[in-house]
């Protein structure tokens, strides 16, 4: 007799993750240069572009927009995020804004408190924090924007459930963060470092340096208060205690200084051959040039 199974049915096609497509790209220098972070509460669920598809109040999207405006003026480049925490059940919102090496918490009763807030003014005029409260204890944020990309979702949320287990409500989910690709992303303040392929496995071993007060290098991207090229240097070097002096009258050929109390450090990087990697799911590859050391 005939074999009479369907000749529509297929086997399940397996989805391809951008974050699975791109092992051997490097991940230094690749993060976004910020140097105010405003991380606002935000728990209803988050669409592809949370920061403009949202149904915050108009004088909330104003004080955002215009923060950031003010915070330009003064040279300083801010970057808004989206926070939540959905385990936890409370009445106030709060407003993670780290800068100048330090975070401070700003909260109250819906958004209305942030029209009082002027951090331009505060930071301007060296008294940033008034009227919050210094977080003294490393923060970490977790992207897990499923609806801006898929790897977001499926890699950031297991290690956001385990930072909830190691470090409690020092724990955020974030929105977009940038780099699918290097999934699970993980911001950390007030150091200002992102680091990427991060792993609910390695989540002990992550708290225990970035705790310590050092850095991850084996994952970090980049700390974002520094340009690209230097974020990429300090990776390189891989030195814990190393920080940034200054950067000579060669970079643009590369050349980066760092100290620490006993010496100085000089580091030369250059780009590497191209390579083609699908930046995210779904997408063609693209091409792009990593840092290597020179």
């Amino acid at each position: 007799m005939a074999n009479t199974s369907s000749t529509t049915d297929k086997e399940p096609v397996a989805r391809a993750y951008c974050s699975e497509q791109n092992p051997a790209e490097p991940l230094w220098g690749t993060a976004d240069t910020v140097d105010v972070w405003l991380c606002l509460e935000y728990r209803p669920v988050w669409k592809g572009r949370a920061l403009t598809d949202n149904a915050l109040a108009q004088r909330s999207r104003d004080w955002l927009e215009q923060t950031v405006t003010a915070l330009a003026g003064i040279g300083l480049r801010a970057r808004p995020q989206f926070v939540r925490q959905p385990q936890l059940d409370r009445d106030d919102t709060t407003l993670l804004v780290a800068a100048s090496h330090r975070t401070v918490r700003f909260s109250g009763r819906g958004y209305d408190f942030l029209l009082d807030l002027d951090l331009a003014a505060q930071l301007a005029g060296g008294d940033f924090g008034a009227g919050g409260e210094v977080v003294h204890e490393p923060q970490y944020l977790v992207c897990t924007n499923g609806q801006r990309d898929l790897c977001c979702a499926r890699f950031g949320l297991p290690v956001y459930t385990a930072l909830t287990e190691r470090v409690g409500d020092r724990a955020w989910q974030v929105t977009h963060l940038g780099g699918h690709r290097f999934a699970a992303n993980v911001l950390t303040l007030p150091d200002a470092c992102l680091y990427g392929r991060v792993t609910p496995e390695a989540v002990d071993e992550f708290v225990t340096r970035v705790d310590a007060g050092e850095v991850d290098f084996p994952r970090l991207r980049g700390r974002t208060c520094y340009p690209p090229l230097v974020q990429a240097a300090e990776a390189a070097i891989g030195r814990q205690g190393a920080r940034l002096l200054h950067v000579d009258g060669s970079a643009d050929a590369g050349s980066v200084t760092f100290a620490d109390p006993h010496e100085r450090v000089t580091v030369r990087m250059k780009r590497s051959e191209a390579m083609r990697v699908v930046k995210s799911c779904g997408d063609e590859p693209e091409v792009v040039n990593p840092f290597v050391r020179g």
